[in-house]
């Protein structure tokens, strides 16, 4: 009998390394989600619910699947609000799960810091409020430092806080334009950035490798590319690897994919968790592990919870250098786009830009407005910048203040 793996949110990496590992997939998705043609002729079916995290609704659904099917196997997320409500129905129904109170400890930042208390090498200075909490007349802690939503992600309204009169600045801001949000500040680390691919299973855990992190820097750290592998290092690279296997046993993970955001301390000389997810990173980040080691986090994460002997697997002494960037234009309308001349090379895996022509392009304020992605890999971290840098040169994007297309300008 065909083992039945349920995933909240359409995740084409989560639905065709499920049917790779011989489940027949059920999708439940938000109803608002676009799902292409190709997803929908993928899975056995799809089921539409108001919102992922609606627990009651989503298990609702659940339970006519079991009905159906006479079992499921698995309830998986691969999406940051499915997260928690596969775990709830999860333990529910006695199948493999990390805890929920382990979800809310990622997802919530404040508690994340809390958890890492305890821990000498993981504890960092923090503050928790509401805009109207705080005082506009006086800091609430030490400059300088960072300033984003408790529950955030995808780089969405982060600040640096550099001074007083900055703060002030935020603070009338914030208050007229974001008072019903949840703030947490920390210090701000002044060093490179990185996250940690990993695989959990039965409290064990697998690191795939570091991904180097480009952002644009202060004031609203936007990520813009990221490299692997990301330290080349030994030392540098154990170092990461250490503190990260800290906070996945702290945090007490079991099961599943991790992306765990770390920063290198310039002033104190160690790593310090920005964040963790129970999830792949987004941006792309599992694609590039996988042409640079040929090791597939989605498969390997799917398996965690039903096979330990995953975390044996090798990783490749030898690996290539797979980069993405990510495209910033400026405001106006897309007139045309093309190349000076055509030009194909192995190394270019995928590229695109996200606007039709004739489309209006919005200013670059978080992962959500950039403008298109281009991911190569090559031999060596070298040939790989310069394949960016060259197949930049080569492109051609016409910006106007109208929607009259170029006609020299082809698609």
């Amino acid at each position: 009998m065909n083992r039945i793996l349920v995933l909240l949110g359409a995740s084409k990496l989560g639905i065709t390394n499920g049917i790779k590992l011989g489940f027949k997939v059920i999708i439940i998705s938000d109803r608002d989600k676009y799902i292409s043609s190709e997803i929908t002729k993928l899975v056995e079916e799809i089921y539409f619910v108001k919102s992922l995290d609606n627990e009651g609704e989503v298990f609702q659904k659940v339970r006519h699947i079991m009905n159906l099917y006479k079992r499921i196997d698995l309830i998986l997320s691969f999406t940051e609000l499915g997260l928690r409500t596969a775990s709830y129905i999860s333990y529910e129904l006695n199948l493999p799960t990390n805890p929920t109170k382990i979800i809310d400890y990622t997802r919530n930042k404040a508690l994340m810091r809390e958890k890492f208390l305890k821990n000498d090498e993981l504890k960092l200075d923090y503050n928790v409020g509401y805009i109207h909490e705080f005082k506009v007349d006086k800091l609430p802690m030490c400059l300088p430092f960072i300033v984003k939503p408790l529950d955030g992600f995808g780089s969405k309204n982060v600040f640096l806080i550099n001074h007083i009169d900055e703060w002030k600045e935020w603070y009338v801001k914030g208050n007229r334009d974001y008072p019903n949000i949840k703030w947490i500040l920390e210090p701000f680390i002044d060093g490179p950035e990185y996250s940690v691919e990993t695989v959990s299973s039965n409290g064990n855990h697998f690191i795939l490798g570091v991904t180097k992190k480009e952002t644009t820097g202060s004031p609203n750290f936007i990520e813009i590319g990221h490299s692997v592998p990301g330290i080349t290092s030994w030392d540098f690279y154990k170092k990461a690897l250490d503190i990260t296997e800290t906070s996945l046993n702290v945090m007490g993970i079991q099961y599943g994919p991790g992306h765990i955001e770390i920063k290198w301390d310039n002033k104190e000389s160690k790593f310090v968790i920005i964040e963790m997810h129970t999830r792949p990173g987004g941006d792309y980040i599992p694609y590039l592990h996988t042409l640079s080691s040929g090791i597939d986090q989605y498969e390997m994460g799917i398996r965690s919870y039903y096979d330990s002997s995953v975390l044996e697997t090798t990783l490749p002494t030898s690996k290539k250098h797979s980069m993405v960037k990510f495209l910033t234009f400026p405001e106006g309308v897309l007139l045309g786009k093309g190349f000076v001349k055509e030009k194909k090379d192995v190394g270019i895996k995928d590229w695109d830009i996200y606007y039709k022509i004739g489309d209006r392009i919005i200013k670059t304020i978080d992962s959500y407005s950039r403008a298109g992605h281009i991911i190569v890999s090559t031999d060596s971290k070298q040939n790989s910048a310069n394949l960016l840098q060259a197949f930049e040169e080569n492109l051609i994007v016409k910006i106007g203040s109208s929607s009259k297309s170029n006609a020299d300008i082809e698609e």
